[in-house]
């Protein structure tokens, strides 16, 4: 190899470095820093204490879903990782502690819809802390976990009527009133403040913006062919309204009635 020839192959195998250069990541919303969401949060607080119960595949293959998201924008929140809730240290002190008032997101019969019942009682708590649980997993996951979690099944539900579906365009929902961890939190906190049990002048409106940040970036990764995350085996990302909506599913079938 003459000298003309190495010194070709050498710049060339220093443009390849530089093409291929590792970007930097950020740790804490597991993205890389030009796609990095941690900018867009402004974490905020709220009377509640809002307390995420998240299935172990959740929180294995979802780094940095609609649940992190939620818990980045909540300062007064936390998470606990599991599936049956029963004999769990931290949730059992959350709910034995007198000061507290526990109670669970999640539909049912006899559950207090913040949107339409009368949500006096909920105002008047005798000086005791709100504590709203969270179930974050897909809707089969959180009926299963809702089923084995007695101490958690056992607590009186909070629910709302959502006025809006899902805006989770990448994700198809079993039924149209399914909302995101995210959303049902967004949502909920709005109709608190309307039923003026909060008072936080929009300030969880960012939880949207951040929603529809990462929605954004979702469907231009599934819809640039370039990308291996790219829907191809579907001919691209496919909207919302072109999609054959699954009939197996039911109210009945998702939600644990117990």
């Amino acid at each position: 190899m003459d000298k003309a020839a190495y010194l070709k192959r050498k710049q060339d195998l220093q443009n390849n470095i530089l093409k291929f250069k590792r970007e930097e990541f950020c740790f804490k919303c597991h993205r890389i820093q030009s796609h990095c969401l941690c900018p867009l949060i402004h974490p905020f607080e709220t009377s509640i204490h809002f307390v995420l119960l998240m299935h172990p595949m959740e929180a294995k293959k979802e780094k940095m879903g609609t649940g992190r998201i939620s818990l980045a924008c909540l300062k007064n929140s936390e998470l606990i990782i599991g599936i049956d809730f029963t004999e769990d240290p931290v949730v059992n002190k959350l709910l034995n502690d007198p000061a507290n008032h526990c109670m669970v997101l999640y539909p049912g019969e006899r559950a207090i819809n913040i949107s339409t019942d009368d949500v006096e009682p909920l105002k008047n708590l005798n000086g005791k802390r709100l504590v709203v649980f969270l179930i974050d997993g897909t809707w089969p996951c959180a009926k299963k976990m809702m089923k084995l979690s007695k101490n958690i099944h056992s607590l009186p539900r909070v629910s709302f009527t959502a006025t809006h579906q899902s805006l989770f365009a990448i994700k198809e929902q079993p039924a149209e009133y399914c909302l995101s961890t995210l959303e049902s939190i967004h949502f909920f906190l709005s109709e608190l403040e309307r039923r003026g049990m909060e008072s936080l002048e929009h300030k969880h409106d960012n939880m949207l913006d951040v929603f529809k940040s990462m929605v954004d970036f979702q469907i231009k990764c599934a819809s640039d062919p370039t990308l291996p995350s790219y829907r191809n085996a579907k001919g691209g990302y496919s909207d919302k309204s072109e999609r054959k909506k699954s009939k197996k599913y039911n109210s009945n079938r998702i939600v644990f009635k117990g």
